[in-house]
């Protein structure tokens, strides 16, 4: 599953820069302030040189200088890597982040345990020792795509206003992605795993369901369970109490005032209930059109265990790339920036999370 710009006639930036520009060079400073409209005093008289540069570059690509537009693509790349790179290991928190450069094998070291049968018995009985061992497997990527379109006369002219926001945009764009396709692989590879795994799928997440997944997981460590709120606000309802003498039915105080004051309980039988942050895709309408579709499935809940080594992990190979061109759909030329992400859950070690999914809110789940 890949998330791409589709682009007409696309170039690779890489193959028409001059090589004068490198991550560390003065102008890179100098258009990054730029563009968050920073004064260049502090830069002295290299701001005058680097300004007069990147004006020059605009009024270049504007009337369509290959050479100028990769320049300036560059300069965007050098100046969005770090800060995305360094968002994108928030993908951390489903299990285990390690970036691949582009030299290196694709592939990730991961531990499995087995049990050899011994040859001697003891008392006997057959001895089993536990053995652990290291072995190194494949992980497949997919490219992540953001993009927009530049307006180079602006630029030429010195108003850098947009560029904070456009980069913002494609750091958004493919943040978001890479973790849609991080939580769906990982939801496809637990639904479909062989042997022992903690999976519960139904319409509308009921006590017995959430309960058949947190009570194995749970001597693992003590589970959280993260997901979406429209998910993890029904386990409100499970926060009810029925007493005996005399019979009384109802919510304690103190969980009354969570629900108030949060929308959701922070803790339901030991074990912790968390929101993942879910903005809607702008880009994308319901099947009815009265709303914008989530950019998570909003019926999906992981439940992981504390102190224990997840079976998720999660590479980014290389850095950003950018090509340019013209967009298949409109026409207008715009560039892209790509970042190869690749996701998997350690084979025979799914048991180590927990999935609850509710199918009523996210009916796509179906498919994966």
């Amino acid at each position: 599953m890949g998330y791409t710009f589709e682009l007409n006639n696309e170039r690779k930036d890489a193959n028409f820069v001059s090589g004068k520009i490198g991550k560390k060079s003065p102008v890179v400073e100098i258009f990054s302030a730029m563009r968050d409209g920073k004064d260049l005093a502090p830069y002295g008289k290299k701001a005058d040189v680097a300004a007069k540069y990147i004006k020059e570059l605009n009024q270049k690509a504007s009337t369509g200088d290959f050479t100028a537009i990769s320049e300036l693509n560059e300069l965007r790349r050098f100046a969005m890597e770090p800060v995305l790179l360094q968002e994108i290991k928030l993908l951390g928190i489903y299990g285990n982040y390690k970036p691949i450069g582009y030299n290196e094998s694709c592939e990730i070291e991961i531990t499995e345990f087995a049990n050899l049968p011994a040859n001697e018995q003891a008392l006997g009985q057959d001895v089993k020792f536990p053995v652990i061992r290291k072995k190194r497997v494949p992980i497949a990527t997919t490219t992540i795509s953001g993009g927009y379109a530049v307006d180079y006369r602006k630029a030429a002219l010195g108003d850098m206003s947009d560029e904070n926001e456009l980069q913002d945009q494609v750091r958004v764009q493919i943040r978001n992605k890479a973790a849609v396709y991080v939580v769906n692989t990982v939801y496809s590879a637990l639904k479909h795993a062989g042997g022992v795994k903690y999976f519960w799928e139904g319409d509308g997440v009921t006590k017995t369901g959430a309960d058949g997944v947190i009570t194995p997981i749970r001597r693992f460590g003590k589970p959280t369970i993260s997901g979406d709120y429209a998910l993890i606000s029904q386990f409100n309802s499970f926060a009810g109490y029925q007493g005996v003498t005399p019979n009384v039915n109802g919510i304690s105080e103190a969980v009354m005032k969570e629900i108030h004051d949060t929308g959701l309980m922070g803790m339901y039988n030991g074990t912790i209930l968390s929101e993942i942050p879910n903005p809607y895709d702008l880009t994308t309408l319901t099947k009815d059109g009265t709303n914008f579709e989530t950019m998570l499935p909003a019926g999906l809940a992981f439940v992981m265990p504390t102190g224990g080594k997840s079976p998720i992990y999660t590479v980014t190979r290389g850095g950003l790339t950018s090509f340019s061109g013209n967009d298949v759909t409109t026409g207008q030329s715009i560039t892209r920036y790509d970042l190869e992400v690749g996701a998997l859950v350690a084979p025979n070690r799914e048991y180590e999370i927990g999935i609850i999914a509710d199918k009523k809110l996210s009916p796509e789940l179906e498919n994966l």
